[in-house]
């Protein structure tokens, strides 16, 4: 087991939730298809190591996680979902022409927030969803 699996572990029980072994590989096979795993990413992880573990398990131990605020999810598009640790989250690009994912830090987005917040009297939130943008790649061709 790996620091971060640890630490996830030891933040999953500090919520009062319990680590059984359906828990235990859905946050290793998180470590292991990083940087930005979608729930069939995951699910594809486990079943490399654990066939037995089905795909709804995969998906309600994500939910759960979820849940107890051990991960979190982006949107990056219409209907596709990534999960980070919340200790690791933060604003996300997603290229609308090549669908390429950047996570940046959220320090960031200070002064757009500030400057939303200013306008608007909204409080921009950077977690959910993700910044529709154009990469250095799409933009050079």
């Amino acid at each position: 087991m790996d620091d971060r699996s640890a630490e996830a572990l030891n933040r999953l029980r500090r919520v009062g939730g319990r680590v059984t072994p359906q828990r235990r590989i859905v946050i290793e096979a998180l470590i292991d298809a990083h940087p930005h795993p979608s729930a069939e990413d995951v699910a594809e992880r486990i079943a490399e190591v654990a066939p037995e573990i089905h795909l709804s398990t995969v998906y309600r131990t994500l939910n759960t996680l979820t849940e107890l605020d051990v991960i979190t999810h982006v949107h990056l598009d219409h209907g596709r979902s990534v999960y980070h640790f919340v200790d690791d989250s933060g604003p996300h690009l997603v290229c609308r022409n090549c669908g390429a994912v950047a996570h940046v830090p959220a320090d960031t987005f200070g002064a757009v927030s500030d400057e939303v917040a200013s306008a608007t009297g909204f409080t921009l939130g950077h977690g959910h969803f993700a910044w529709s943008a154009t990469c250095p790649d799409c933009t050079s061709a």
